[in-house]
């Protein structure tokens, strides 16, 4: 008796992805504990706080986006599948679009916070910048800065958008709930609606081209005007 191969359209079919909230979660939950405790342990032995700072980031990125790409492999489908990491050229514009707004709404931002305060919003990473003792230190944060969009938006925009989406969450409420976990993350609250905003407009991004390439151009536009004045300072 013979038998037959299934047809390759059969046989390559996406499953169902096996991992969902709780993987998320897990891996936001990673970060917070991964960058925390790394830092707590560097100063610990003598490393100035910001250099603490820019070892222990990338080592909690490896919770926040490298379990879901694992997970996204192990028991889905991949990235490019799950998680939208999906390229193409007309993402530049869009996501340069999807920028320029947020930055238009920074400048106003920042306008009224400094006529109702009498003072200018803060970020982590400008303060880190402040307190650098040494040019790499500065080098170092403003490449944290431009590979951040990357690592975020796979995390927020990428497997907590495909989760929520799969336990039947709609596509608005999922953009307004990933962009409320974008802006409260950062732990920065004088800037925290200026935050919202973003994720806003990378959500939004997302949801119409259903791919991670606009909201990543987006992001990285938004940050490179960070990184502009960072390198300012040297």
């Amino acid at each position: 008796m013979t038998t037959t191969s299934p047809p390759e359209s059969v046989a390559s079919a996406p499953i169902s992805p096996r991992w969902g909230i709780p993987t998320v979660v897990a891996a936001l939950l990673g970060f917070v504990v991964l960058s925390f405790g790394v830092s707590v342990a560097l100063v610990a032995l003598g490393a100035d706080p910001v250099t603490a700072g820019i070892v222990a980031t990338p080592v909690g990125w490896l919770a926040l986006a490298g379990l879901p790409i694992v997970m996204s492999l192990r028991r889905g489908n991949g990235p490019r599948s799950d998680l939208a990491w999906r390229f193409r050229p007309v993402d530049l514009g869009i996501g340069a679009l999807g920028g320029l707004v947020v930055l238009v709404a920074a400048v106003v931002f920042v306008l009224v916070y400094v006529q109702l305060t009498g003072d200018t919003p803060t970020s982590s990473l400008g303060v880190a910048a402040g307190e650098a003792q040494a040019d790499w230190q500065v080098v170092a944060l403003a490449t944290l800065a431009l590979a951040a969009p990357f690592v975020e938006e796979l995390h927020f925009r990428g497997a907590w958008w495909s989760a929520l989406r799969r336990r039947g969450l709609g596509g608005w409420p999922t953009l307004l709930l990933t962009a409320g976990l974008f802006a409260v993350i950062h732990l920065e609250p004088t800037r925290v609606a200026l935050l919202f905003a973003a994720g806003l407009a990378a959500g939004y991004v997302r949801l119409v081209t259903d791919r991670l390439g606009p909201a990543i151009v987006a992001h990285l536009l938004i940050n490179g005007i960070a990184v502009i004045g960072l390198l300012s300072l040297l």
